[in-house]
């Protein structure tokens, strides 16, 4: 039979507490990637088509409309911009620190052909909504059979 000294197993589970301790503070700490990159987030985005359009949907809040960017080419649309830190200049000690400010850049690929010409644009409570309409030629239409 394998006896265990008390004091062993207590040192065991206090070693466990800090460990988790430990592991709760990494995981709740920010990347220092995201603390000191000066190119720190990109915003997601939605891609979705419709039978005459795709639609891509950015998350910019706190982003203002002037700060943004949007270019098309070649099947690529790419958002750029700056979400500027509202409280700059203003001595602060963070306890957490999960919202990212500065330069971003987001590239999308569209799925489909687009009329370049006529995308559109709109901003609205932090969501950028870009419309593509598709170029006629993708669209399936039906093909009528002529009897003869």
């Amino acid at each position: 039979m394998i006896e265990l000294r008390r004091d062993w197993s207590e040192a065991a589970f206090d070693m466990q507490r800090e460990m988790e301790r430990l592991m709760n503070e990494v995981v709740n700490r920010k990347p220092p990637a995201v603390r000191f990159s000066p190119k720190t987030w990109q915003p997601v985005v939605d891609v979705y088509e419709t039978d005459s359009e795709v639609v891509v949907l950015v998350e910019l809040a706190g982003v203002r409309d002037d700060e943004i960017e949007v270019t098309m080419q070649n099947r690529r649309l790419v958002i750029r911009g700056e979400r500027r830190d509202v409280r700059q200049g203003i001595k602060r000690t963070y306890s957490r620190m999960e919202i990212s400010w500065g330069t971003f850049e987001r590239s999308v690929t569209i799925p489909a052909d687009v009329d370049e010409e006529r995308v559109k644009a709109s901003y609205q409570a932090g969501i950028l909504e870009v419309i593509l309409p598709k170029l006629g030629e993708g669209r399936s239409h039906r093909v009528s059979i002529r009897r003869g």
